[in-house]
């Protein structure tokens, strides 16, 4: 982390003398000088900026790969059954986008989860401390092993979320959703119950009261 932290620092830096150095290049031509390396000329900032990006950006965009949990590894997986992230950290947020017929586990505990533009998705983790977010998703299955403070689907079709019995306090949260169910442990086996997803709204004379709309046969 101290190393993460140093080139931030550096990065930082270098971003300033690269703002200098443009600065400079408005200057007549000739007059530009020297300023981090790069001698003046007829484009001089952008010299400096292919050396930052070929040196420390680059290590900067890797060390942040690594420390998010190796985010490429979460991009266009398909028909894969063995994905593990086993080592995790509390602030690591996982990102999983455009997975199809794929199962993901993360054990230990993160910082949050993010599902985006999935298909057909089997997720299991041990413990989240932020949030599961999925969206813009189809056909997912999300199974709960410790707890999980909240869970939100939005502009999904088919969601089930098993929940353990540490994890039965979860909100869920959902919009412009459907298919929704939540499983819940009882007696060595699961019960399923809807996410509603029509609503009925009247006017009580002083505030709107809103409540699902139960049409159900």
């Amino acid at each position: 982390m101290a190393n993460m932290q140093g080139l931030v620092e550096r990065l930082e830096r270098a971003v300033s003398r690269l703002e200098s150095l443009s600065a400079e290049s408005h200057r007549p031509p000739g007059d530009c000088g020297e300023v981090n390396g790069v001698s003046g000329g007829v484009a001089p900032s952008v010299e400096a900026f292919d050396k930052l990006m070929n040196s420390m950006v680059a290590e900067f965009l890797k060390n942040s790969r690594i420390l998010a949990g190796d985010v490429e590894t979460h991009e266009y997986q398909e028909d894969r059954n063995d994905l593990v992230i086993s080592e995790t950290e509390l602030r690591q947020v996982a990102y999983i986008f455009k997975c199809e017929k794929s199962t993901l586990q993360i054990k230990g505990k993160v910082n949050s989860i993010i599902i985006d533009n999935c298909k057909k998705l089997g997720l299991v983790f041990d413990n989240v401390v932020g949030i599961v977010e999925v969206i813009n998703s189809q056909d997912i299955q999300i199974q709960v092993m410790g707890r999980v403070p909240t869970i939100s689907i939005n502009k999904t079709e088919g969601c089930h979320i098993y929940l353990s019995e540490d994890a039965l306090d979860c909100e869920i949260v959902s919009a412009k959703s459907s298919e929704m169910n939540i499983l819940i442990p009882q007696d060595g086996d699961y019960r399923e119950f809807p996410v509603p997803e029509q609503f009925k709204t009247a006017w009580d004379g002083s505030k709107l009261i809103t409540e699902p709309a139960e049409i159900m046969a």
